[in-house]
């Protein structure tokens, strides 16, 4: 019969009774002395003290020394922490306790330990520990180490170390240190080791990691390279949310065929200022102009034509918004005595920008029945003060301007089908000095427009691909805009427009007061479809053509611009094809045409599973499939033709192969190639990759376990 007793007795002078007095206990039987206050449970004993629990076979407390002992199947809770074992000793007074044969779990990691001993809620001693992520009965790997000592929520350091896999020795460390703590911790990093054509070999990324807290951390990693370089890079990362983030990336290399040393800087920084002020900063520097080209491992880095460093404020001022940057921009692949007048760098410092959006003259009545037209009219403006320095490699320009703008714009519907648009825009400019020397020139110009357009639809029952409604938007539009022939100068003249070029600076968006009139011309069509899927009405954009074309009777030849055209076509979710182009009315040519295809698919495919074995799930497969053409019409020298594809097959539910090409069809030649083959292992992972290019070819080989993923073990080569 089991019995669940709270001990509550009243002998003031007995030692043991106040801790007593704490404990529930309960047992299918009870022995308890009289003479010394020790008690015995037996079978599915149970024993409770403040946070600490224990359940075992049989539990003794004895009184006189304030301790437990537990036997048989021990469980024991304290705070969060379980673990199992065969023996336990606990003494209440300092909290500490010492279990046999014990298996813990923490952090998705198992304990296996000769014996634990518990100092503090916060130390942990183990001895003859087997630790592991793996789930299995028979383990695929396990750590073993003579002795640890763990501190929860931070570190376990253990000595010395053996990672053994399938019960077999891989390496031996004298001491090693295992980050527990949940979330960022500081530690020092897993090295990378390999070997390339041009670097020997090597070994990458030693260094420490500083998790300083939640919002910033800091790597400092290094790279030595046996013929070519050792490099130190430091990055630092800090993020606060809703007030700021940002990173810093400082890299300093020294190079051992030429003892030269090489440096790149980058930064960048966000943040909200409480007065609604935003700030935005980012730098980029490097040592000289060829160091992104030939230092940088990714690709897309190496073709980074240009370094462009700013600092912006902004902010919101009523309805409108003010922006204030500084910018430079290093033009990197513009190398001196190479050709003529090509610009090396441009400053732009400052650029003052405030801008208020559209808003009505005349407020809106509450009542639609009130509103009138002149309700529907909206005003807006925009200015701009630039200071702007290009370089060139003889040569350099300053040049400052304000320029200033502010429109009227209207919109109603004639008959409810014809929307009409008027607007009135007016354009002043100063700058410091114009062409011929004259300090403080400007200009002011008017220009006026109109537009007019509608939309025309039709509906038609359909049976395409499950479509039943298919509706054909055709939407015409025509709009024209006059600038008068002169323009009002700051001497208080008027000046022909046509003369404005041999006056003042084109930079930037500061451009020149231009005449005449100018009426553009396009057509909109657009199919869309209506279906029933899955309860829910879905619709499509299946198809869109657009032609665009302008005529103006002040130009003195060919009035009319090409008719320019792109068409989109998406006849289901995984295919999509895009053609643009244009048509000269002059020569009777088509000109710049470009075809765009993209095939996505994915799905489960019975075919490809293997012949062996009995799958339950069908496995997966991912393709997708993109082709680019730019015809060069007349030519071949320029004609481009490129194929992308990506391959992605789960060829069971532990192999997966992924496979990427880029290829030239004109040259008949692959551009890049890569090939991938991952291997679930449980609680390892195997990944293999092969890559072929012209810039960059080698393979890389890894495996890691995939609880720990810096425990690896990995091989790199590469010609680059």
């Amino acid at each position: 019969m089991s019995i669940c007793l709270l001990l509550l007795l009243s002998q003031p002078d007995t030692t043991g009774i106040e801790p007593m007095k704490s404990m529930a206990y309960g047992a299918d039987s009870l022995v308890f002395s009289i003479a010394d206050e020790d008690m015995i449970l037996i079978g599915s004993a149970s024993l409770q003290h403040k946070q600490m629990s224990i359940a075992a076979d049989t539990i003794m407390y004895l009184s006189t020394e304030e301790i437990v002992q537990a036997t048989g199947s021990v469980e024991l809770a304290d705070g969060g922490n379980d673990a199992t074992g065969t023996a336990l000793i606990y003494h209440i007074p300092t909290a500490t306790a010492r279990t046999f044969s014990t298996i813990s779990f923490y952090d998705n990691a198992q304990y296996n330990s000769e014996t634990v001993t518990m100092l503090s809620r916060d130390e942990f001693n183990l001895t003859n520990v087997i630790f592991t992520s793996c789930e299995k009965d028979t383990f695929d790997y396990y750590f073993w180490a003579e002795m640890m000592k763990v501190y929860p929520d931070d570190k376990a350091v253990a000595k010395p170390v053996i990672l053994y896999v399938q019960d077999t020795p891989v390496f031996w460390l004298p001491y090693a240190v295992f980050p527990i703590r949940r979330g960022r911790s500081s530690g020092f990093t897993i090295p990378t080791l390999g070997s390339s054509s041009r670097d020997g070999r090597y070994i990458r990324k030693i260094g420490y990691y500083f998790g300083f807290s939640d919002y910033i951390d800091l790597l400092i990693s290094s790279d030595l390279m046996e013929k070519t370089r050792f490099q130190v890079t430091m990055t630092e990362r800090h993020s606060l949310r809703y007030v700021m983030n940002g990173r810093s990336r400082i890299q300093w290399r020294r190079q051992f065929e030429n003892s030269r040393d090489r440096w790149l800087i980058e930064s960048s920084h966000t943040q909200e200022l409480p007065d609604g002020t935003m700030v935005r900063l980012t730098g980029n520097f490097v040592s000289d102009r060829s160091y992104l080209e030939e230092t940088q491992q990714n690709p897309q880095d190496r073709m980074e034509g240009q370094l462009r460093s700013w600092l912006s404020l902004s902010r919101n001022i009523g309805r409108g918004s003010a922006q204030v940057n500084i910018e430079y921009t290093e033009y990197l692949h513009a190398l001196p005595d190479t050709i003529d007048h090509e610009v090396l760098s441009e400053l732009s410092a400052p650029d003052i920008r405030y801008n208020h959006p559209s808003a009505p003259v005349f407020s809106t009545p509450s009542d639609p029945a009130n509103q009138r037209i002149w309700h529907s009219l909206y005003w807006n403006f925009n200015s701009h003060y630039l200071t702007e320095k290009t370089e060139w490699e003889d040569s350099s320009l300053y040049n400052a301007g304000l320029r200033m703008s502010t429109s009227l714009s209207g919109s109603n519907r004639l008959g409810g089908i014809l929307a009409l648009s008027p607007w009135l825009k007016t354009t002043g400019t100063m700058y410091d000095r114009d062409l011929q020397g004259h300090k403080l020139p400007g200009w002011l110009h008017n220009s006026i427009g109109l537009s007019l357009s509608t939309d025309i639809y039709g509906m038609f029952s359909s049976h395409f691909a499950g479509y039943s409604v298919l509706r054909h938007t055709i939407s015409p539009s025509v709009s024209t805009s006059w600038a008068p022939d002169q323009y009002l100068a700051t001497d208080g003249n008027f000046h022909e427009a046509e003369d404005a070029d041999s006056l003042y600076y084109r930079f930037s968006d500061f451009s020149l007061p231009s005449s005449g009139t100018v009426v553009t011309f396009s057509l909109l069509n657009v199919l869309e479809g209506k279906r029933l899927k899955r309860g829910i009405i879905d619709k499509t954009t299946l198809a869109e053509l657009s032609l665009t074309s302008s005529w103006s009777p002040d130009r003195e030849e060919k009035e009319f611009t090409p008719v320019s055209a792109s068409f989109n076509l998406t006849p289901a979710q995984w295919i999509s094809s895009r053609v643009n182009g244009s048509y000269n009315t002059y020569t009777g040519r088509a000109q710049d045409l470009s075809f765009t295809t993209g095939i996505q698919l994915s799905g489960n495919d019975p075919t490809m599973q293997p012949d062996s074995g009995f799958i339950l799930t069908p496995l997966s497969w991912r393709l997708n499939l993109s082709h680019s053409w730019r015809p060069s019409l007349y030519s071949e020298n320029d004609d481009l033709n490129k194929l992308r594809l990506t391959v992605n097959i789960d060829l069971t539910t532990r192999w997966a192969l992924n496979y990427r090409a880029y290829y030239d069809i004109t040259d008949d030649t692959f551009i890049s190639q890569h090939y991938s083959i991952v291997r679930d292992l449980d609680s390892w992972e195997a990944i293999f990759t092969r890559h072929v290019s012209d810039i960059d070819s080698g393979f890389y080989f890894r495996i890691n376990i995939k609880a720990f993923p810096d425990i690896k073990v990995e091989q790199h080569t590469s010609s680059f």
